[in-house]
Order: structure tokens, then C-alpha cells, then sequence
């Protein structure tokens, strides 16, 4: 099997985690309380009546409406339903995992036309989720089904995801079996490396996911497909996987951390014996090459758990630029989201908007050599510009002029389906048109972060706050004012419209962070990403009091 055959024989996961309920819908003040911090965002209010449309949101407001809503049934003593729906790091967008929690919120009988509904993107870890709050009363009364919940949970995620687990344990069975493995032992490895568990019981191999037996197998069949190798048919691979593990040893911090790129990069995965945080060996299955191997044949538990992971000193401080330009050098397009938490994990360090590597207390400890921080600074403009989302080739072209990005390639076009989010924009670009002065326009538009650009005859709005960008031209909002502005500056190549009475303009603001020399501690928080000590938890409110 090729690599890219096993990568797309590796469908999506998703997870979705069905947290406390509650009386008091704490859930909204814990997720608003990660909005303030700046690592949520509320994307998506629907059927909060008034306190949405007057725009005034708080916790407190819309913790007081799912309780007087909810209080129609008061039987139900704790009626909040909060649920966390993820994936694995980046594998879905935030657009992506909204569609999916509509479709599991229809098929668990919470998508009726006025149930209320919150849905917050959340930030803080390295994979992509979202948390749900509504009401586990229906918008007649009455109570929503919650009989076998996290079972009906796991099969919708199933349904919605395309998962048929008969027919996929089967298939996966069915390829292990072709696989060269000495023993029992190193196909039950195949086995876990796919996400099933396995244990014997009398002549049957019983596999189960998700607590469930779902498939067994006779042992006898498996052990008539065992292969033994002698180790001179071997070492060419064993020479080539030792010289992977070391490498990616040294560049990660953690098994967990070091198996998953193995597997992303290599089709290559490290199955553990004995327990968690003490190991007493492991097993490589090797699904390029449809193989299994020993662990210590290759290398030995010891020296592949000899993680660098310590506290930052005189002796060691040069080795953060070095670890940071590996980085670079596997993956060109890393994040500074990306490459913090890698640098958090294992030194307890964070590199900044000036290039500067600071520790916890915000003591400078070494410093990003000057094209590594270039490669940073680009990656940054491109996450930034992606994240507006352009639908046309025209849409792309203006944002990457707009974000100084040198390669339009860089720039995904996506269909946007967030239309609520658009439509806000051009709604609050109407009431700016329709009530101020012809010459407060550009001053209120700076104001609330929307840029105009003229390309030609077209207008278009860069909603800043939004991320949203918006064709003026294919609305019906009178553009007259915003073409006849009798004080503007024009862009001879793509024009920017702005107000030069109106002070700093919001455009130069934004040309300010993205070409910023300032050092100041504040200047830019989306540089300032890290200091999670688990980033491959997803948030549960374990933190927050019933």
C-alpha cells in the first residue's frame, strides 16, 4: 500500500461529548468567559427573539432566556444540553463542524424551527471543535428524548460521518490480514493502530470500538497468515525507520506528539505495551510497507522515549532557534499557532510578534533567525487572509493585494456558506449608508473596521471584524455616496477608499500589524499563542462549578 493510499483510506473522525447538564445553563458563562479571553467566538445565535436582534448579548442575558424558556416544562430540573463536537487537529473547518452539529441536532430532535441555539467556536487546543448550548425542552414544552443519549450520539456522529462499523471492521480485518505479522501480539497491534481494541476470549479474537464488540475472528485464521522474516530481509527498513524515529524524536516532545506525525508523514504507527506514562516496549506497524516490526529491533523504548524536555538555560537556549528552524524546514507552511504549541510543550516558550522568544514570565531567551521569522510573518498573513474565506477568483485577488500575500496559490477559494455572517456585514454597511452624512460614511465604516476597495468600476467591503468579503455591487445598497466621496484616496492598482480626515485609517492599522516592528508586550496578541500544558485535550468545563 501506497502512503497516499493508506492517507485516503483514513477517513475523518469526529467526536461528539455530551457535557453536564444544569439548572442554571452555566454552560453559556463558561463559554462566554472563553470569548472574553479571546480563544472563543460566538458564530452562530439563532431564536434568541429580541436580546438577539437588539444585539445585547451577555452571558447573563442569555443564560436568563434559556432559563425562562425552558421553565415551561418544570419537570426538567436540569434542562440545559451542552455538547463539544471535534475532530482531529485541522481535518474539518470551523463551517464544516457547524453543518455537522445542524445535521446531529435535527437527528437527536433538537433542530425544531424556535429551538434556541448557541454555537461557540473555540480556539484554545489544537484540534478544530466547537461547543452547543440549547435546551432539552422543545419549543412546545416538552421534554426531547434523551433514552440511550450517548449511544444515539455515537450512531448519528456514525451516520452523519458515513461510518458503518460492521462493514468498516470487516474491511479493516480484511487488510490487516495481508500484512506481514510474526504473532498474534503484532496483529492485534494492525488492529489498535486502526482504533480497535481487541482481547482474546476461548478460540475468537473479539474486537470492539467505542465499548462495543462489533467483530470477532477466529485466532486459528489469524495464525495462518503469520510471516516470519529473517532480520537481513529487514534491515534495510529497520535502518530507515531508526533513522525516522531519532529525527522526529528530537523535533517533538512527547510518544503521543512524536506518533502522530509519524503516522501523518510516514503512514507509520507506534503501538505501546504496559502502561501509559511507563512503557516496557512497543511494536512499529509500518502501514507503507504492509508491515509490523519488534520495537526494540529498530529502537530500543528507552532512547526512543529520551524526549529533550526541559527548562530553558544558558547551555540549551541555542537549540530553540535550531528546533524552530526544523520545524520550518519540514513543514514551510507552519503557523505560529502551530509551531508555539510544539515550543510550549517542550521548552515552556512562546515566540512573539517581534521574533523574540519569551518564557512564562515573558523573559527573552533566544531569538528567530531572520528568515525563519520572515516565513513566520508570511504564514501569519496567510492564515489571516484564508480566514475571510473568498468564494471568486476576483474576491481572492483583492484580499491578497490587500494582505500582501505574494503567491494568490496561498489562497484557498472556498464556497462561503456562512451566509447570516454576510448578510450582517451588508446590513450594517446599508445602516451606515442609508443614515450618516455623505462625509461621515468613511469615518463610521474606519470606525467598525470595514475597508472599501475599488477595483475599476467595483466596490467591495473588507469587513475586518467579520472576516467576512462582500461585493458591494451585487447588493442593494446605494453605492452613489460611496463613489462620488469627494475626499478619498485611491490605490491606482486596487483602490482603497478612505477618509483622510478620519486619522489613522483602518487599512493602515491592519498594513501596520502585518508589517509591525513594534516590540511592545501587547502589540499583537495572535503571536501570543501557547501556554496550555495539554493541547490535545479538548476542553470539558471539568474546570467550571456545577
Amino acid at each position: 500500500m501506497s502512503l497516499s493510499e493508506y492517507k485516503y483510506n483514513q477517513r475523518v473522525i469526529m467526536i461528539a461529548t455530551i457535557l453536564r447538564s444544569s439548572s442554571s445553563f452555566n454552560a453559556v458563562e463558561y463559554n462566554e468567559a472563553k470569548v472574553s479571553k479571546g480563544v472563543a467566538e460566538l458564530i452562530e445565535i439563532k431564536n434568541f427573539d429580541l436580546l438577539q436582534n437588539t444585539g445585547n448579548v451577555t452571558a447573563s442575558n442569555l443564560q436568563e432566556y434559556l432559563i425562562n424558556y425552558s421553565s415551561q416544562n418544570d419537570n426538567i430540573k436540569k434542562p440545559q444540553f451542552h455538547l463539544a463536537i471535534s475532530c482531529k487537529k485541522d481535518e474539518c473547518d470551523y463551517d464544516e463542524l457547524v453543518r455537522i452539529a445542524h445535521q446531529y441536532l435535527k437527528e437527536m430532535g433538537y433542530g425544531e424551527e424556535g429551538q434556541p441555539l448557541l454555537i461557540y467556536a473555540h480556539y484554545d487546543t489544537s484540534n478544530h471543535h466547537i461547543h452547543i448550548v440549547t435546551s432539552r425542552i422543545n419549543p412546545q414544552g416538552k421534554k426531547i428524548d434523551h433514552d440511550n443519549e450517548r449511544l444515539r450520539s455515537q450512531a448519528v456522529i456514525n451516520k452523519i460521518m458515513g461510518v458503518k462499523p460492521k462493514q468498516d471492521v470487516k474491511s479493516i480485518v480484511q487488510r490487516s490480514l495481508g500484512y506481514s505479522y510474526e504473532n498474534l501480539g503484532q496483529f492485534q497491534a494492525i488492529l489498535e493502530s486502526n482504533g480497535y481494541e481487541s482481547y482474546t476470549e476461548g478460540d475468537n479474537l473479539n474486537i470492539k470500538k467505542g465499548g462495543t464488540v462489533i467483530e470477532n475472528i477466529l485466532i486459528a485464521k489469524i495464525e495462518k497468515h503469520t510471516q516470519k522474516r529473517s532480520k537481513e530481509e529487514t534491515q534495510k527498513r529497520r535502518m530507515q525507520l531508526k533513522a525516522i524515529l531519532l529525527k522526529y524524536r528530537d523535533i517533538t516532545s512527547n510518544k503521543e506528539e512524536l506518533n502522530a506525525v509519524l503516522k501523518k508523514k510516514f503512514g507509520v504507527s507506534l503501538v505501546f505495551m504496559g502502561k501509559k506514562d511507563t512503557p516496557y516496549g512497543y511494536i512499529i506497524v509500518d502501514h507503507k510497507e504492509k508491515a509490523t516490526y519488534k520495537g526494540k529491533d529498530v529502537l530500543g523504548i528507552k532512547d526512543l522515549l529520551r524526549f529533550k524536555k526541559e527548562a530553558v538555560t544558558e547551555e540549551n537556549k541555542d537549540e530553540i532557534a535550531t528546533f524552530i528552524h526544523n520545524l520550518l524546514e519540514e513543514n514551510k507552511r507552519q503557523t505560529i499557532a502551530e509551531l508555539n504549541e510544539k515550543l510550549w510543550r517542550k521548552y515552556k516558550v512562546n515566540v512573539y510578534h517581534d521574533g523574540f522568544v519569551r518564557d512564562r514570565h515573558y523573559k527573552m531567551v533566544s531569538q528567530v533567525n531572520a528568515k525563519d521569522f520572515e516565513t513566520l510573518r508570511y504564514n501569519f498573513k496567510v492564515q489571516w487572509i484564508q480566514s475571510f474565506n473568498p468564494s471568486t477568483e476576483e474576491e481572492r485577488a483583492i484580499l491578497c493585494k490587500f494582505g500582501h500575500i505574494e503567491d494568490v496559490n496561498d489562497i484557498l477559494i472556498k464556497e462561503n456558506n456562512d451566509v447570516d455572517k454576510i448578510n450582517s456585514t451588508i446590513n450594517h454597511i446599508k445602516s451606515i449608508v442609508d443614515s450618516e452624512k455623505t462625509d461621515s460614511i468613511y469615518k463610521e465604516l474606519n470606525r467598525t473596521k470595514i475597508v472599501i476597495i475599488r477595483k475599476e468600476d467595483t466596490l467591495h467591503a473588507i469587513d475586518i471584524g467579520a472576516s467576512t468579503i462582500v461585493n458591494l455591487n451585487e447588493t442593494d445598497i446605494d453605492i452613489t455616496n460611496l463613489k462620488r466621496h469627494s475626499s478619498v484616496g485611491v490605490n491606482a492598482s486596487v483602490g482603497i477608499i478612505t477618509n483622510r480626515d478620519s486619522g489613522q485609517t483602518q487599512i493602515a492599522k491592519v498594513e501596520s500589524l502585518l508589517n509591525s516592528k513594534d516590540t511592545g508586550h501587547h502589540s499583537n496578541r495572535e503571536w501570543e499563542v501557547g501556554g496550555s500544558d495539554n493541547w490535545d485535550d479538548i476542553d470539558d468545563e471539568r474546570k467550571l462549578r456545577q
